[in-house]
């Protein structure tokens, strides 16, 4: 699917990250040191932000909405719609856009829903507020991207203990004038490569999903923790994603030498070195900003964005911007826009 608007512009950006976080160093103890190090040498990723167990994706995106709002001197009667993208809301039921709208003071005439999606999901949520925009039914539209997933990791799973991290964001899009191209993809088919297989209605709890054992791959995990095909995985990146961006791109007019910044998702370092090489990019116009943090689903863009917004604005990379995010579902997203006057806050950090 593609499509383009020309009514919207995304006004702010806030990400926020728990200040609980794990050297993964300190797992030598745990894992064999060489094998450890060199899963830090090829992802980058050096330590976990992880959010203590009464911390909920929600409280992360909630504390980047305040400050948010607060900085774009909005009122709560200005929000029209609020979208909360996630793959670990706070209950089964009811949505947590509703918490949210109520712990934000938001008017009760809001439109409110949450989106089940993960790492390609910042896109789809942006979609989301443009679509609202667009049909004429809001003028600002909250978005609330986070997801904590280190309550899916086993302990004893090396294949996703040292890479997802915790962390929540905040984005208003609201009408404009900028033109934003979208281009989305979904092949179902390849929906068992990154899932969480029990625990919700399709394999109910029960003592025996939540038994750990060891699995093909040498790792434990329970099946109730994530499982991941880190190998089809990257495949299926390093074939899907050039493409979708080099086609986002042609809709646009765009060529890649006008790009400033190309924000994607952040998977790890090797697989973004890998697409920079293959898309004939410099490793500047895509940064992998999360080493210090982890792979942190769909809040992975925003969270890259504000931990090096001020660098890409001294450089000028934001005048022109490609975001792609891509994983579970399997499903991919890119979209060309403008970040030039969107006010990107710092990091933030929420404490326990």
């Amino acid at each position: 699917m593609k499509t383009r608007f020309d009514c919207c512009r995304i006004a702010g950006i806030c990400a926020t990250v728990p200040t609980d976080s794990v050297a993964l160093d300190a797992l030598q103890t745990e894992w064999d040191p060489k094998a450890l190090a060199n899963v830090i040498r090829m992802t980058g990723i050096t330590r976990l932000r992880v959010a203590p167990p009464t911390m909920t994706a929600s409280d992360l995106c909630l504390e980047s909405a305040k400050r948010l709002i607060q900085e774009l001197q909005l009122a709560p009667s200005d929000i029209d719609a609020i979208v909360f993208i996630s793959q670990t809301p706070d209950y089964p039921t009811p949505a947590t856009s509703a918490v949210l709208q109520d712990k934000l003071g938001l008017k009760q005439d809001v439109v409110n829903f949450d989106i089940n999606q993960g790492c390609s999901g910042y896109i789809y949520a942006l979609l989301q507020a443009e679509m609202l925009i667009h049909c004429g039914l809001c003028r600002t539209v909250l978005l609330c991207a986070g997801d904590t997933s280190t309550r899916f990791v086993g302990a004893r799973d090396r294949s996703t203990r040292v890479v997802f991290g915790d962390a929540g964001s905040a984005t208003v899009v609201t009408a404009g004038g900028n033109i934003d191209c979208f281009h989305l993809k979904t092949d179902g088919s390849g929906f068992r490569e990154i899932i969480v297989s029990a625990g919700a209605f399709r394999v109910p709890h029960s003592p025996e999903t939540a038994r750990e054992v060891e699995c093909e791959d040498g790792n434990f995990r329970s099946a109730e923790h994530m499982f991941m095909n880190g190998k089809g995985v990257t495949t299926f990146a390093m074939r899907e994603v050039p493409t979708i961006i080099e086609a986002v791109l042609a809709d646009s007019g765009m060529n890649k030498s006008e790009i400033g910044l190309f924000g994607l998702h952040q998977a790890n370092r090797f697989m973004l070195d890998y697409l920079a090489r293959k898309l004939g990019v410099t490793a500047e116009a895509m940064p992998f900003a999360c080493g210090e943090i982890g792979n942190t689903s769909v809040a992975s863009i925003p969270v890259m964005l504000a931990a090096a917004g001020v660098k890409l604005r001294e450089q000028n990379r934001l005048n022109k911007v490609v975001l792609c995010g891509f994983g579970v579902g399997l499903s991919w997203a890119a979209m060309t826009t403008t970040l030039a006057d969107t006010q990107i806050l710092p990091l933030a950090e929420l404490k326990s």
